[in-house]
């Protein structure tokens, strides 16, 4: 059977409202779909309120002075008088100086406070040394820090002549100078600067018996406290105590500068302030 033009009018107009009821329809469902996705992200990205807990916090200590306060306990209080300090101070250096091994902290501050008080009364009185060596000028802290800050050593070696003066007689005037050197730091756990000058060195200087002293002391009884140590216009006659001397030294060896003096007024911040080596 045959259908006029206007016969399909009303089929035409129920199949294109189908087509756009479908379309509506799948369009309501994308922007259903959208619309749940933006909640939950709008939701995941909402602040949330924490509540805080009413407790108070417990103090915290840095951890490298709850394990001095631990070597404290352990070695006793009322060490640190021995060399002049506090407890704590000198637990922290000693620990420092181990690399935070309580245990080896412990039994190396336990052997150096034994020899800081069988060696002699703090400060150490000018009795213990020759006058005679005190004057010569040979080592005193100079008036000037370093530009680091540290406290400076002066040490003529032409001036230390090999049985010129009794062993125990060096052995005291270095240990004074090196804690008067360290009761002058800002820092109690701070560091120092040796200035060693060896112009005029001969072999009659070269003491390898208070060498070994010196290492032993920097080492063992005053560890960490070496910062820098300057060699200032080295003779070539130096370099086979050197040789010796050197491998004594360990990890200090890398502290050591060797120059002429000419620049030694670069270590400080003033170089008017540099000691004049004559």
């Amino acid at each position: 059977r045959k259908m006029g033009p206007f016969s399909l009018t009303p089929l035409l107009l129920i199949c294109g409202s189908l087509t756009l009821s479908s379309a509506s329809t799948n369009s309501l469902r994308r922007e259903s779909g959208f619309s749940q996705t933006s909640k939950i992200i709008r939701r995941r990205m909402r602040p949330r309120l924490r509540v805080r807990s009413e407790r108070p916090r417990e103090a915290v200590l840095p951890a490298p002075t709850n394990r001095a306060a631990a070597i404290v306990e352990a070695t006793g209080v009322g060490f640190g008088k021995v060399f002049g300090s506090d407890d704590l101070t000198l637990a922290e250096q000693f620990l420092k100086d181990r690399r935070g091994d309580e245990q080896e902290a412990i039994e190396k501050l336990r052997t150096a406070v034994e020899w800081r008080r069988s060696f002699g009364p703090v400060p150490i009185p000018e009795h213990l040394y020759e006058v005679e060596e005190r004057n010569s000028g040979k080592c005193f802290v100079h008036h000037a820090t370093d530009k680091d800050g540290r406290p400076v050593v002066v040490v003529k070696v032409r001036q230390h002549v090999v049985g010129e003066y009794p062993e125990s007689s060096s052995q005291a005037l270095c240990i004074a100078t090196i804690e008067r050197a360290i009761s002058g730091m800002e820092d109690p756990n701070g560091e120092l600067s040796v200035v060693f000058d060896l112009k005029g060195f001969s072999l009659k200087n070269a003491d390898f018996g208070f060498a070994k002293f010196l290492v032993k002391a920097l080492y063992k009884y005053y560890p960490s406290r070496l910062g820098a140590a300057y060699f200032v216009d080295a003779p070539l006659i130096f370099q086979g105590p050197w040789k010796i001397v050197k491998p004594w030294l360990r990890k200090y060896s890398r502290l050591v500068s060797f120059m002429k003096s000419k620049d030694l007024p670069g270590i400080f911040v003033d170089p008017a302030d540099a000691p004049r080596l004559i």
